[in-house]
C-alpha cells in the first residue's frame, strides 16, 4: 500500500510541476500574440486563454490538491511523523516548509 501511495504522490508532483512550467510558456505565447495584427491576435489570445484555463483548472490545480492529500497519507503510512522531532527527520521539516511556500 505504501509503495502505491508514494507512486501516486510522485505522479501528482510531476503533473503539478509540469503544469506550472507549461503555464509560463502559455503566458509568453499569449504576450507574443498581442504583438500580431488582427484577426490573428484575437484568435490566438482567445485560444491561449482557453488553454491556460484548462491547464490550470484541469491539471495543475487538481494535481496540487492531490499532492497535498497523498503527502500526509504517505507520511502516516511510512511512520515519518515519528522522525520529525529527530535529527534524522529535519530534512522533512525543511521540505515541508518549502512545500508550504508553493501553496
Amino acid at each position: 500500500m505504501y509503495a502505491y501511495l508514494k507512486a501516486l504522490h510522485i505522479i501528482f508532483i510531476v503533473t503539478w510541476f509540469a503544469g506550472m512550467f507549461y503555464i509560463v510558456r502559455l503566458f509568453i505565447y499569449n504576450a507574443e500574440a498581442a504583438e500580431k495584427g488582427e484577426p490573428e491576435k484575437s484568435i490566438l489570445q482567445k485560444q491561449f486563454s482557453i488553454m491556460i484555463k484548462r491547464l490550470w483548472l484541469g491539471i495543475t490545480w487538481p494535481s496540487a490538491i492531490l499532492t497535498l492529500l497523498f503527502g500526509p497519507w504517505v507520511m502516516l503510512q511510512g511512520n515519518w511523523g515519528k522522525t520529525l522531532g529527530d535529527e534524522a527527520g529535519r530534512w522533512l521539516l525543511v521540505k515541508l516548509c518549502f512545500v508550504a511556500l508553493l501553496y
